[in-house]
């Protein structure tokens, strides 16, 4: 089974450079584009999708139905796969992350997570990455003798919390993978075990991508 975990599209918060976490931010206009032309990209490439799951948040389930629309399937929604959730840090600028003291110990969610510790609402990387293990265990690994090609819309952070559940990378790498706006990563499902192919395809040209 093919597993197809894909960051959303665009919005105003990614070219703000605003901490979206939990906030539920839709797609922008450039964001919606570039949904559109992975879509195409996938198309192309004769994918089609027999499952297709999102995040809560509007600006995956967005991406999600674009990226779906060929594949008429509908797409289902799971906390689980929702995005890292930064409590009261969410719409604070990447400007004020690294100008302001008090947010020292949120930048070094960004550079060195092994010294992050959540607080004021936000959640770990331990509760990240379980919460995503189980949606692999009890959702994902059921679906491989039934399905061929399945779509996780997510986040960059829920991405790249799937992929080290899989990669074993250590922590401190987490940031190491890129995850622009509509990044592709392939995951296979074969006798029960995961494995990554590639991380972060993209299908637009960055001209056509905004601030990410």
């Amino acid at each position: 089974m093919n597993i197809y975990i894909m960051r959303h599209g665009e919005t105003d918060w990614n070219k703000a450079r605003r901490i979206q976490g939990n906030t539920d931010i839709p797609l922008n206009e450039n964001g919606i584009e570039l949904a559109k032309v992975t879509a195409q990209g996938l198309h192309r490439d004769g994918i089609v999708f027999d499952r297709a799951f999102s995040s809560p948040l509007s600006r995956a389930v967005q991406t999600a139905e674009i990226i779906c629309k060929e594949s008429h399937i509908p797409v289902v929604t799971d906390p689980r796969i929702t995005e890292f959730a930064f409590g009261q840090a969410e719409g604070v600028s990447v400007t004020e992350l690294t100008e302001n003291p008090a947010y020292k110990n949120l930048g070094y969610c960004f550079t060195k997570p092994s010294l992050y510790r959540a607080m004021n609402g936000a959640e770990s990387f331990e509760e990240m990455f379980a919460r995503t293990a189980d949606f692999m265990e009890h959702v994902l690994k059921p679906l491989e003798l039934t399905s061929r090609n399945v779509l996780v819309s997510c986040h960059g952070g829920t991405a790249r919390a799937l992929l080290m559940n899989v990669n074993g990378w250590e922590l401190d790498r987490y940031w190491d993978i890129s995850e622009p706006n509509c990044a592709v990563n392939l995951m296979t499902l074969r006798n029960g075990v995961f494995s990554v192919v590639y991380m972060g395809k993209t299908y637009y040209t960055v001209e056509r991508q905004g601030i990410v």
